[in-house]
């Protein structure tokens, strides 16, 4: 899926897909869900402790996105009190207590990251169950995949059509 005239291409991580019902393209941006395949349209009710739901928001980036931080998610997350970060990974990333989001039956914690791809901040959070493995690292290793492949196939994307002019 791309957003922002074409110049980001989303690809979700193994075993997720998104959910073409539930996107959004603006001219500047955009919002996507991705789901586990095997349940592509959520209720967002968690009722398995193996559901997750990613949610990527892209729009463009300031000034100050080239380099952002893990205090910086934190920031733009009010209310939210911070569990653990991590900034082994392409992109920071933060893991936060947050009773008030809006996923409906998820746990109140979840991880939250951005980054910045040509000119877009590309902001990513993944929900899941209280007691999910999703909660723990590997909710972290699916945004960082998601990361890595939207990276892969945006400058791909982009070397073709410098390559066709």
């Amino acid at each position: 899926m791309s957003f922002a005239s074409e110049t980001i291409h989303l690809v979700a991580p193994d075993g997720f897909c998104i959910d073409p019902k539930m996107t959004g393209h603006r001219a500047e941006g955009g919002f996507a869900l991705l789901v586990p395949c095997a349940s592509l349209r959520p209720s967002l009710n968690f009722t398995s402790r193996n559901r997750a739901m990613i949610t990527v928001a892209v729009g463009p980036a300031g000034p100050a996105d080239s380099t952002l931080s893990g205090a910086e998610i934190l920031e733009n997350a009010p209310g939210a009190k911070l569990v653990a970060g991590r900034n082994d990974l392409m992109l920071p990333l933060v893991k936060l207590d947050m009773p008030d989001h809006r996923a409906r039956g998820a746990s109140p914690v979840h991880w939250r990251g951005a980054f910045v791809l040509n000119e877009q901040l590309v902001a990513v959070a993944l929900y899941a169950p209280a007691g999910s493995a999703n909660l723990g690292n590997r909710g972290a290793r699916l945004l960082d995949e998601l990361t890595a492949k939207t990276l892969e196939a945006s400058v791909t994307a982009d070397l073709d059509t410098d390559e066709s002019q």
